[in-house]
């Protein structure tokens, strides 16, 4: 057998286990499951291909630097719960058993997979591998019930898919240039400690995902510049232009999570009926102020809760009563006014901002799940 069929054979099988290890729908037997298999095939996959050494001293000083920057990262993600406070963890036995010896496993046998696969030199390999190393970390990461509902789903894409591209980004780029040594420090200090520490700050998810997000790409970058020799200016030019580039999509991203996460004075709500159409319709996503006793008008737009659902709604009248302020609201669409009416207790924010057809793929995702 040729040498390239080999490599392509290998890439199959292993791809094939990986779908199969999907279809587990317990999740500790997913985990053990998964590291057997990925253990497995590293064995064979390295005897079947050719491995590629890498110079001891960039391996070890940046797997050095990669246990540096997790560590950094774990204090200052720790320090937030200054801010946010921390949720106590209860550390049980079969944690060690059920995730901490099935996760190592896989983290160590993957990395090494990677670093083999990546040493064929094959842009094709090279590609799909990505993605595989992007389903395992997602199947690491997610719960067996992905699908069941659109929260879920949506949860799952947030707080594993989209970290996933990125990190795998990155353990490509070190797995390609310094071996898996760097790649597998990291990973165990990231991916292990939720497990040991008792603590973790009450941060809400979407926060968490947004940093699992941009992380990756300030690492690449800083690793990036430290162990790249420039030696022409367009070298030095293109890094200038990428890494404006990345600092653009940074920024654009963590506009994007600070406002969806609604955590912060700002926050963005997709707009799910056609009560307000002409004005704001059906699939467009508004920007609102939160509200801290702001002054509210009888024409101003607010986002309220109302049986447990968020309404976005203009206010018709205002009446004060008792020393209460009592606000009528009514549909822009609506033929008669909303029923009863809210106090400053139900009153989210105010609409200061509309972004027109934005909020059609989520509407369109929910849609799947109904």
């Amino acid at each position: 057998m040729r040498f390239d069929k080999k490599l392509y054979v290998c890439t199959a099988v292993f791809l094939l286990s990986c779908l199969l290890v999907s279809f587990i729908g317990e999740k500790i037997t997913q985990n053990f499951a998964l590291a057997i298999l990925v253990g497995i095939e590293t064995v064979l996959l390295s005897l079947f291909l050719k491995k590629r050494t890498v110079p001891n001293f960039h391996k070890r000083q940046v797997a050095l630097v990669m246990a540096a920057i997790a560590t950094i990262m774990i204090a200052l993600y720790l320090m937030t719960g200054i801010k946010y406070g921390y949720i106590k963890t209860e550390f049980k036995f079969a944690y060690l058993t059920n995730f901490l010896l099935p996760y190592g496993v896989t983290i160590v046998a993957t990395e090494i997979l990677r670093s083999v696969f990546l040493a064929q030199k094959s842009k094709i390999i090279t590609v799909v591998t990505y993605f595989l190393f992007v389903w395992i970390d997602f199947l690491v990461l997610c719960d067996t019930n992905v699908f069941a509902n659109y929260d879920s789903f949506m949860a799952a894409v947030g707080f594993a898919l989209l970290p996933a591209l990125t990190s795998n980004f990155l353990y490509h780029y070190l797995a390609g240039k310094f071996g898996a040594l760097p790649n597998i420090v990291y990973k165990l200090i990231i991916f292990l400690f939720p497990y040991i520490i008792p603590i973790k700050p009450d941060m809400s998810e979407a926060l968490v995902s947004f940093l699992r997000i941009v992380m990756p790409v300030g690492i690449y970058l800083l690793i990036h510049t430290l162990y790249t020799p420039r030696t022409f200016a367009v070298a030095k030019r293109n890094t200038v232009l990428q890494a404006v580039f990345t600092t653009i999509i940074v920024i654009f991203s963590a506009i994007y999570i600070m406002l969806v996460s609604m955590q912060f004075q700002y926050k963005l709500i997709v707009v799910a009926t056609e009560s307000m159409s002409g004005e704001i319709d059906k699939g467009d996503a508004v920007i609102f102020e939160e509200y801290d006793k702001q002054i509210i008008q009888v024409g101003d737009v607010i986002v309220f809760n109302h049986d447990d659902n968020r309404i976005i709604h203009r206010v018709v009248d205002i009446k004060k009563i008792n020393g209460q302020y009592r606000y009528f609201t009514k549909g822009d669409a609506n033929e008669s006014r909303d029923s009863g009416y809210i106090t400053d207790t139900d009153v989210l924010g105010i609409v200061n901002l509309k972004i027109k057809y934005v909020g059609y793929p989520t509407l369109w995702l929910r849609s799947l799940f109904e």
